[in-house]
């Protein structure tokens, strides 16, 4: 029988040999950009350049741009994510080779191979290589300007809804603002705008007085603590088991409440033999070529069930995370710059005075200080607060002798970008004319990425620039947009969510005009 003693000693001699194999492959991981000769930070034990993300002591876009002026004065330089290591991108120049002139060495995006729903993994946010090419361009046709023109008509039922629910809620004296929190308000427009243009769904989420669809949809990033926690611990210390682990970024039920919601449109749409020059119906076009034509040879140009459920979901979601945080902030933003927004509101009537009062497509495209004002808006709230590419073969870094690796991970800190005073002098300041012609000319393209750019740019940037522009007029014709006893100035950024939220959320009051074009 072995002594008490004798355990008590090859366990704690276990431990310690443990610890130290820990250490030494931590300190071996930890010398990665060293080796490489790339300036870096010294990272900390376990939690690498990332612990005050970690430890939810700043916001995801905070974060993101201090790190960048941490590394500012230098073209690249090294992060670590846990044990991950990553190239944070500064320099613009190389920002361009990255997104566009060397494209092909970093056509995928990073991504979490959770063992989850083929609804996300089919995504075109997750796709890679050739899989994500073709996707892509069986998408492309959906968002074109032709397509835009044609969603005039139904984009104007959901502002005339949108007013009707205002009118019905706010005084005409004016004696009694009507308080909003805007996210949620908007959230509800943009979500009956996709459902109605992308889907053909009627939805009035506004008159819902339960919140009905937008209220479920918008619960699709809303996870548990320990869910929140599992993501944290498997990203920084156990990415290589991920695809083993049934774990997602997306609330699923979310996910499955959407899947069926298209199913059901997509099994009206077939035993009706109803039609519609929407996204959905290029995508179930798309699926039914299988059927119609030889499988092998259209194997690549057609879709499945779950590819086409996969980019139904992410479009809704994408569109309504993006669109009304923009309009939340964009509300904001002229709150506090009153002289830009009764600006904006002469621009806006002088524009519908020449086009009989109609808000039209062409309208929206004679209107500079409205884009401005959106550009500007992007600046200072973009929706993400980085970029990320994975190199998919090795690459060496113009005029350096770094060699990345395949599989090596980018980051291009968009928000640090955003704020760099080189670019933008006196960056908090809210400057729509910053985004003037003569402005833009002066600076590079490649400092302001709101939508990313380059061929793995934001599909649908057109189509949230027109529905949030057509959002901004239908307001600002008929209402000030003014402090609510609930406004919170300024605000501050949730540190709990990786999206782009207020803490306390956006409260603003509404007030009706007198004068309505």
């Amino acid at each position: 029988m072995v002594p008490m003693g004798s355990i008590y000693m090859y366990v704690t001699s276990g431990v310690i040999l443990l610890l130290i194999a820990v250490y030494f492959y931590y300190k071996n991981i930890y010398s990665y950009w060293k080796k490489l000769g790339v300036f870096h930070i010294e990272p900390e034990f376990f939690f690498g350049n990332s612990k005050d993300r970690v430890l939810f002591r700043k916001s995801f876009h905070e974060f993101h741009r201090d790190m960048y002026f941490k590394f500012k004065g230098h073209k690249f330089a090294g992060f670590y994510l846990g044990r991950q290591a990553s190239l944070v991108v500064l320099d613009p120049d190389l920002i361009k080779c990255i997104l566009i002139k060397d494209f092909n060495y970093f056509t995928d995006r990073q991504n979490m191979n959770f063992r989850t729903s083929e609804y996300i993994t089919e995504m075109l946010l997750n796709l890679k290589g050739s899989r994500w090419k073709g996707m892509r361009s069986q998408l492309t046709p959906a968002f074109t300007s032709g397509k835009l023109k044609t969603m005039e008509h139904l984009i104007d039922v959901c502002c005339n809804n949108m007013s009707e629910f205002l009118n019905e809620n706010i005084k005409s004296d004016g004696s009694q603002p009507y308080e909003l929190e805007m996210k949620e308000f908007f959230g509800k427009f943009t979500l009956d705008v996709i459902a109605t243009c992308a889907f053909g769904m009627e939805s009035n989420s506004l008159k819902d007085v339960d919140g009905g669809f937008a209220s479920r949809v918008s619960k699709f990033a809303s996870l548990s603590i320990f869910k929140r926690l599992s993501l944290y611990i498997v990203l920084l210390f156990m990415s290589g088991i991920a695809r083993y682990i049934p774990l997602s970024f997306f609330n699923m039920e979310v996910i499955d409440f959407l899947a069926n919601v298209i199913k059901e449109a997509k099994k009206y749409r077939k035993s009706t033999g109803q039609k519609r020059n929407d996204f959905l119906q290029l995508l179930l076009d798309s699926e039914i070529d299988i059927d119609k034509n030889d499988e092998n040879r259209q194997k690549e140009a057609t879709l499945t069930e779950a590819q086409v459920i996969a980019q139904s979901i992410l479009f809704l979601i994408a569109g309504f995370e993006t669109s009304s945080t923009l309009l939340a902030f964009i509300s904001y933003e002229l709150v506090i710059n009153q002289n830009i927004q009764v600006l904006l509101r002469e621009e806006i009537y002088s524009v519908l005075e020449r086009h009989n009062g109609k808000c039209t497509y062409e309208a929206l495209q004679e209107m500079p200080l409205l884009d401005m004002v959106l550009m500007e808006t992007l600046r200072m709230h973009p929706p993400v607060a980085q970029l990320q590419r994975i190199c998919t073969q090795d690459y060496t870094l113009p005029d350096s002798n770094v060699l990345l690796k395949k599989g090596t991970s980018i980051q291009i800190p968009v928000i640090g970008l955003h704020y760099d005073p080189e670019y933008y002098p006196d960056p908090y300041k809210f400057d729509p004319y910053r985004f003037s012609s003569e402005e833009k000319a002066k600076r590079s393209h490649y400092v302001h990425l709101p939508f990313g750019t380059g061929p793995r740019n934001c599909i649908g940037l057109r189509f949230a620039q027109m529905s949030t522009k057509r959002g901004i007029v239908q307001i600002l014709k008929d209402y000030s947009i003014e402090l609510s006893s609930q406004s919170t100035v300024p605000f501050e950024y949730s540190k709990n969510s990786m999206m782009l939220k207020a803490k306390n959320g956006i409260w603003l009051s509404l007030k009706k005009l007198n004068v309505s074009c």
